[in-house]
């Protein structure tokens, strides 16, 4: 049905007689139907044949729209495990036919770094838990163009929460608690010299039980006590030496800054619980020149029980996650050098 069609010319000259074989008439603006209830085509003219008495109406198609430009914005993964191994994050947006020349920024979120490459924004691998969300601007001919959606989000977690879990080294992701806002990765093996020395057969130990480091010996008794173990500990991860009371008694571990650095050491039930508040947690002191640690199951502030497994955990980093180097500048090394004189 037409509606709002009105052609009075039209009507004059079918009234009139005098028409020739076809005429056609075009209204002065563009008539508006509705077909069907729900689909709305143009008229443009109607034209008229004579020799069949038919009438043909010139519109536009029903349905038929001119698409817009418009990008479509995707993300390879929603979450991140810090440690896991997996791809970083990748975000892309596509544009259609209509978007062709269009351009693209996107600023990313504070605790996220990376790179824009052609249409997609390339993170660096995540280090931080917390949700991001990632929003790209994009504009053809100073014209803002649609981006849907509008946004996409990225949630990074650590294992566990707090410190790696309590698998086997190596055999499972392990990554530190945040320290402010840095994450190391767990360090299964290298070079444990015992000083002064050092003592022949202590190079190339297993970085993951403080018995076997200690001369092969259990809590309370170890071989090595008065000596510095000297640990060669990889920028960007720490140690954790397992130990568990079998018998009550304490041990003591103090910097020897003669050999290395006194780096972050705590005591946790999983390995990697380097800041306060953090799940496994039970005591440490920051990075000093001097610090040291003392453990005993007869309490105090680095109380622990009988019978219950501990991490050692010990790392070359400041309270900022800066990755400190013996005898050297910050961030400036691969490796540090961090030495403990054990009391007991």
């Amino acid at each position: 049905m037409l509606k709002k069609l009105s052609f009075a010319s039209l009507t004059l000259l079918l009234a009139s007689g005098a028409f020739a074989q076809t005429a056609t008439i075009t209204p002065s603006s563009p008539v508006s139907t509705t077909v069907g209830g729900s689909c709305t085509t143009v008229i443009s003219s109607v034209t008229y044949n004579a020799s069949d008495n038919s009438f043909s109406i010139n519109a536009s198609s029903c349905g038929t729209t001119t698409p817009t430009p418009s990008f479509a914005l995707s993300i390879s993964a929603t979450t991140y495990t810090i440690g896991s191994g997996a791809a970083a994050p990748v975000i892309t947006w596509t544009p259609n036919a209509q978007a062709s020349g269009a351009t693209c920024t996107l600023t990313p979120p504070a605790g996220i770094t990376g790179s824009i490459s052609g249409n997609t924004f390339i993170t660096n691998t995540p280090t931080t838990a917390g949700t991001y969300t990632f929003a790209p601007t994009c504009t053809l001919n100073s014209t803002a163009v649609a981006v849907s959606p509008a946004s996409v989000s990225l949630t990074v977690s650590t294992s566990g929460g707090g410190g790696g879990g309590t698998g086997s080294c190596g055999t499972s992701a392990q990554p530190s608690s945040s320290i402010n806002g840095k994450v190391l990765q767990r360090q299964c093996s290298g070079d444990v010299f015992i000083q002064p020395g050092p003592i022949a057969g202590s190079q190339g130990l297993a970085q993951t039980d403080l018995g076997k480091v200690l001369g092969g010996t259990s809590f309370g008794s170890y071989s090595y006590a008065g000596y510095s173990p000297t640990f060669s500990i990889q920028s960007g991860y720490y140690i954790a030496l397992q130990f568990t009371p079998t018998v009550s008694g304490s041990f003591q571990m103090t910097a020897n800054p003669s050999y290395g650095d006194g780096g972050t050491i705590t005591v946790s039930t999983v390995p990697g619980a380097m800041t306060q508040g953090s799940a496994g947690f039970v005591c440490g002191v920051g990075r000093s020149a001097a610090n040291g640690i003392y453990v005993s199951t007869a309490g105090g502030v680095c109380g622990v029980t009988v019978g219950t497994t501990y991490y050692l955990n010990i790392a070359d980093v400041d309270p900022t996650g800066n990755n400190l180097c013996y005898n050297g500048r910050p961030n400036s090394c691969t490796f540090s050098t961090v030495s403990y004189t054990i009391y007991q």
